[in-house]
Order: structure tokens, then sequence, then C-alpha cells
């Protein structure tokens, strides 16, 4: 992929059609690194490439505060914003259960909808198959919305033909410098691809802003886990009642061998011990100590869900019908608003690009979400309409409630009674 298009265009099966490719391998795009036999000795060469390894590998050691202060510094720098190291904070704090709970939560009620294609706000059939159940597609869309928590997602269109888009990718955020539009040759270079210029193959996507909600929840989940870490060597410690043997014998061996038979006892509730020793038993009397961490957990787990749903109460229990209206009203005024930028980036970057790749899409032609009615909702609608004496047709019915109607009122009146007399 570079900055001339035409040196990265080959030749695609079907005759006429140039087809993108992209090569992302070694510590720059277009400088690919190798090595044979006689590279051995060549030092500067070998190393060049361990490096390369060993900074695209994850570290999977557990993050702290300090952590996040050195990925926060590289990452606000202002002439070189480095963005990996926060990009890997992001995949730690992510191991969270209640956040990827939440974050799952915010990005399903977006994108578990139905998506189509609209001419003039009608409905058309035959575009809508081109995204109807395709795998590319449910991908784009969730990374997109991903964006909200990670700052920016670039996706590549990694296979295609004329009209047909086979498979994306989502590139690896920490490549991507997104205040200077640029697709690093490796994560710690200068330099890198605009890729504002392709506009076929690269999607780039923000809903929030480019450094993402995940910077803001990163310290809830660290503190959190210090309360779990904590929580746990509490129990050790009180949880299970100490067990303490008194025996007469000043033997090491015996007090060994003792020692041992206490360590395998672990839960049973039983033990054989000689004579003469004495097996005490030490409860903790403060049942409640456990408590300091539990309500620390509970209160950054509020803090986790008022962060990315706005509100707690469609994660919690314990409240009234009343508030839990109002707090799902509220959550649903931030779906509504993340709605409206899916079918943004859908109609201002995907479409087009789709059309540069070969699909036949008119230019009145829109992606919209598929308005579905909840029947409660329609029938006190339907109702009034009744009442006021309009007449409901018999596809209207069917389509809306989903049932067959064999005949309608009026049909059956007008058979029965020819002369339009009516009975009583």
């Amino acid at each position: 992929m570079h900055k001339n298009r035409n040196k990265n265009r080959t030749q695609s099966p079907i005759k006429g059609i140039t087809k993108s490719t992209v090569n992302l391998s070694g510590n720059a795009i277009g400088k690919k690194v190798t090595l044979s036999g006689a590279d051995t000795q060549n030092i500067e060469k070998v190393t060049k490439l361990m490096v390369d390894v060993i900074r695209r590998q994850r570290r999977l050691w557990r993050k702290e505060l300090n952590d996040w202060q050195a990925s926060r510094f590289a990452r606000y720098q202002a002439e070189v914003p480095k963005t990996y190291l926060m990009q890997e904070l992001y995949q730690d704090v992510m191991l969270d259960g209640h956040l990827t709970g939440i974050t799952g939560n915010r990005t399903l009620r977006t994108t578990n909808k139905d998506y189509i294609f609209t001419i003039d706000g009608i409905k058309d059939d035959a575009l809508t198959e081109l995204i109807k159940d395709k795998e590319w597609f449910e991908n784009i869309i969730q990374w997109a919305h991903e964006s909200t928590y990670y700052g920016y997602s670039l996706i590549w269109v990694k296979d295609f033909e004329k009209g047909n888009i086979k498979e994306v990718e989502l590139i690896e955020r920490g490549l991507v410098v997104p205040e200077h539009k640029v697709l690093l040759y490796d994560i710690n270079a200068d330099k890198g691809i605009d890729y504002s210029t392709i506009k076929d193959i690269l999607l780039y996507a923000q809903f929030y802003d480019n450094v993402g909600l995940l910077e803001k929840a990163a310290v809830y989940t660290i503190l959190k886990r210090h309360s779990w870490g904590s929580w746990d060597e509490f129990e050790e410690l009180f949880g299970i009642p100490i067990r303490i043997a008194k025996i007469a014998s000043q033997s090491e061996t015996v007090k060994n061998e003792v020692a041992g038979w206490l360590e395998e006892m672990g839960s049973a509730p039983y033990g054989v011990f000689p004579i003469g020793t004495e097996v005490d038993i030490k409860e903790n009397s403060k049942t409640d100590s456990f408590n300091v961490f539990f309500q620390k957990i509970k209160a950054l787990d509020a803090e986790l869900s008022k962060l990315v749903l706005h509100q707690t109460m469609t994660t919690e229990n314990g409240s009234s019908k009343a508030q839990g209206s109002v707090h799902e009203n509220t959550l649903e005024e931030v779906i509504y608003t993340e709605e409206k930028k899916e079918l943004a980036f859908l109609n201002n970057r995907l479409v087009p690009a789709m059309r540069l790749l070969g699909y036949k899409i008119p230019d009145k032609a829109k992606i919209a979400v598929e308005k579905t009615t909840d029947p409660n909702d329609q029938i006190k609608i339907d109702g009034v309409l009744l009442g006021a004496g309009y007449v409901l047709t018999q596809d209207y019915i069917e389509e809306t409630y989903g049932v067959e109607v064999e005949s309608m009122p009026g049909a059956t009146q007008e058979v029965k009674n020819p002369d339009n007399t009516k009975k009583h």
C-alpha cells in the first residue's frame, strides 16, 4: 500500500478490472525483512528482524496505574503521538467482565438491527441483498461502533472482486495515528501511509474522540483488580479457620510430620494425629470485613456503568419500575445518537467505497435501519384509527401482526347482506 496507487495495482482475473493489494509485513511496508543462510552474520539485519518480532508481540503482564500514565504520555505527544501503548492497555482492561458486558450491551443495541438499502425512503430489496447476511458487513458495523471505546477503527477491505467484497480486516490500532491520518510502517516509526487518500479499501471510523472511552474506564478496572486481589488475600488469611497443632515432642521430625498432616487435611473435616497432639481451630470473628472490598468493587462497577451506559439500573437489580424506565430512556438516547453515527459512517464512507469497488449502487440509494413496530404500541394506534372510522386493509393487518386473516368483517357482511340491510 503506497501513496502512488499505480504501483500498488495488480490485474484482476476479471478483464479490465484492477484490484488493490496490500502487504503489511516486516519493519516497514514495502521493506520486507527476510533472512537466509548468508544473512546469519549480518548483525544489523538479524537485529532488525528480531526487534520487529518482539515489538509486535502482545505483552501479557498486568497493567497498573503507572502503565496508564505512560501510555497517556506517549499518546498525547504533540509531534509524533504513539498509540500502541494505549491500545495495549485497552486490551488488558477489556479483560474485566463487567466492562465487557456493558460495552457489549451498548454495541449490540446499535448493531443488532436490520440494515437495508433505501431509495427515496423506500426499501430496495435487490440492493439490500448486497449487505444482508454478509459476514464482512457485520464485521464492519461492529468494528466501526467499537471505535467508541478504542478511539478509532481502520478497516481494510482485504479481498474483493468487482461488485463483491469477500473479506475485511481490522488493522492493528497501534499502527494508526488518527491525528495525522497516518498508518505507520511499524509501531515505533515516525512515518507511514496517508490513509485518508485511499477511499476504496481503507475505511476510517470514529464515533467518539480519537483516544476512546476506555481511557477513562482503565482507572476503574485497574483499581477494581486491586480490590479483587486484596479480597483474595483476605480470603486466604481469614476465610479458612487457622489450625494450630500442639505437640509434646520437641523433635523436628515429629513437627514436620504433623505439619505435613495439617497441610494434607485441606478442606477435609478430619485428621489422624499421634497421641498427645492437640489441634486448635481459630475462627475469624469479623464476618463483615469483606465489605471493604465488596462495596468498593460495587462502586467501581457502578462508575463503569455510568461511563459506558450513562446510567446503572439496566445492569443492576433493586430499582423501581418508574426509575428503571427513566434509566432505560436515557440509554435509548445514547443508542439513538450512535445509530445516527453508524448510518453516517455507512453512507459517507462505506457506500462510496462500494461504488469504487464495482458495486452498481444508484446515487440516491442510502443505507437505513429497517423500522420494526412494537405490536403492543401499534394495537393502541390502530384502535384509535378504527374508533375514528378508518378501515384497515387485510394486507396491513397480516403484515403488521404476522397473522393470516381469512376474511374481513366488511367482506363477510357484504356477502350475507347483499342489499346492505342490517341484521339485528
